[in-house]
């Protein structure tokens, strides 16, 4: 048996590429996504033991949560 064969490579040729969206929403996301990264970022440098506590009382709450389910 040959290998498969495009039957839409006739419709759809390869100079019809378009814009990938993922690439679009990838530069409409990417400034916003930044600048909270950078606060984030700033945040946890400052106040370093609340970012532990903060992180061990989600992995508690989570851990109860699935063991009483």
């Amino acid at each position: 048996m040959g290998a498969p064969i495009n039957r839409l490579e006739s419709i759809w040729s390869q100079s019809e590429v378009r814009e990938d969206p993922v690439v679009r929403e990838q530069a409409v996301w990417s400034t916003p996504a930044e600048s909270w990264e950078h606060r984030v970022e700033r945040f946890l440098a400052k106040h370093p033991k609340a970012a532990i506590v903060a992180a061990a009382a989600v992995g508690i709450t989570i851990g109860w949560i699935v063991k009483r389910k």
